[in-house]
């Protein structure tokens, strides 16, 4: 990589990992610390709701506000929205205040993420994306693992962590405010409407929505399970750590794997996999086997955060390259509608059938997704190997990512006419 992009990229880079430290140190905190107040899983679930209807909300709109007062500034507002709002949860302890309070959050984190994923873009060069958005992804997970393990430093039924998460989102300003680095204006893309979108490809449409369904729980619910189950804080701090060291460690190889196959079988082959670990949590003690449980949970981990990305990638191998990009932000849409909708669907299952109905509904998805997908591999002849675009691994954070994504810049696999046939198909 070009040290001068090295240098450009340094600073969001550091800010991102600077505040991904707090932010994964808040989301499981929150779920524990409602768990401990004795709050239902329908009121936890409805907070992870505002959550993701702010995070969408951000992602989609802030970019004017980007645009206007420009990246630095704009960062340190949402920053300092972020730092205020971490001590509120803190000082008011209330569902219904929390539930205000994170859908503010949901608003500025879209905002600010959507201010480090478009600096990282008008700083990468087109042949080095790839690698960048690996990087982006690396850091951003790796820093949220050590929130967790910082958790379980900190005594939750204090304010000390709601302020440690309030001191991670302002030290995360530093970087950037310190950077002498113009950007450049974004720019502007052509939309796909929706149904076309779906006509195009049913099977991206479907498997991000379902991978909001069950990411969105598995960030906002999961901690209660294990609470539930009798984990003890270090315990539960460790499991959603092993959470999400499994995504970030499986979906590259997972993903280069559905490179050489049909990508809808293999996203059959990870809801398979989510079925199958779901069983197993329900059959087995969690409390009991905790080395079970924790190869479990990176196993979970592995393949849930695979997901989107291969849809995306099984998407791209069905379009045209120049509606990559507005197809990607369709996408996230669809990702967004299903992490507002998980958490409040997955408590009907917990109150009907105890904490193991989270893993029940886990399965359910999953079972509903096999048949989906068996259907379209019934329908839809599989694109050919040879035409696959090159997996890259993605985070559904904002838009910005899709035009960072290289697979929008990449030549056409398919002749214009095969293509217009192929789109024709069911």
């Amino acid at each position: 990589m070009p040290r001068a992009t090295l240098t450009s990229l340094a600073s969001p880079l550091l800010s991102l990992l600077i505040y991904s430290v707090g932010h994964g140190l808040l989301t499981t905190l929150l779920t524990l610390r409602m768990t401990e107040e004795q709050v239902s899983a329908t009121l936890i679930g409805m907070i992870s709701t505002a959550y993701f209807t702010g995070l969408m909300v951000g992602s989609f709109v802030n970019s004017k506000l980007i645009l206007r007062v420009g990246h630095i500034r704009a960062y340190a507002a949402y920053a300092s929205m972020l730092c205020s709002l971490a001590l509120l949860f803190g000082i008011f302890v209330a569902p219904e205040s929390w539930m205000l309070l994170r859908l503010l959050g949901g608003f500025a984190t879209g905002g600010l993420l959507v201010v480090i994923e478009s600096w990282i873009m008008v700083s990468s060069p087109v042949s080095i994306r790839g690698r960048v958005m690996a990087l982006y992804m690396v850091l951003f997970y790796a820093a949220m693992i050590l929130g967790q393990l910082l958790l379980k430093r900190l005594d939750i039924m204090s304010l000390l962590p709601f302020a440690v998460a309030a001191l991670a989102c302002s030290l995360s300003v530093l970087p950037l405010a310190l950077a002498k680095v113009n950007i450049q204006h974004l720019e502007r893309h052509e939309k796909l409407p929706f149904w076309s979108l779906v006509r195009l490809t049913p099977t991206a449409v479907f498997s991000c929505f379902i991978s909001g369904l069950i990411l969105s729980v598995a960030y906002g619910l999961l901690p209660f399970f294990y609470a539930k189950v009798g984990l003890e804080l270090s315990q539960i701090a460790d499991m959603m750590a092993y959470l999400i060291l499994g995504g970030m460690c499986l979906q590259y190889p997972l993903g280069r794997l559905s490179d050489r196959y049909d990508r809808r079988l293999v996203l059959m082959c990870l809801f398979a996999a989510v079925l199958a670990v779901s069983v197993a949590f329900i059959l087995f003690d969690s409390e009991a086997g905790s080395a079970l449980t924790s190869i479990l949970t990176l196993m979970f981990g592995g393949v849930i955060f695979a997901v989107y990305p291969i849809s995306l990638s099984q998407a791209c191998d069905e379009l045209n390259p120049s509606q990559v990009i507005a197809a990607n932000q369709g996408l996230l849409l669809c990702y967004s509608l299903g992490a507002m909708s998980g958490p409040l669907l997955a408590p009907l299952f917990i109150q009907a059938l105890g904490p193991d109905g989270m893993f029940v509904y886990f399965a359910s998805m999953s079972v509903l997704s096999l048949l989906f997908l068996t259907w379209r591999r019934l329908v839809r002849a599989p694109v050919p190997i040879e035409e696959h675009v090159a997996f890259s691994t993605s985070t559904p954070n904002t838009p910005i990512m899709a035009e960072l994504d290289p697979r929008a810049d990449a030549p056409p696999q398919m002749p214009q006419d095969q293509a217009q046939e192929y789109y024709q198909r069911p």
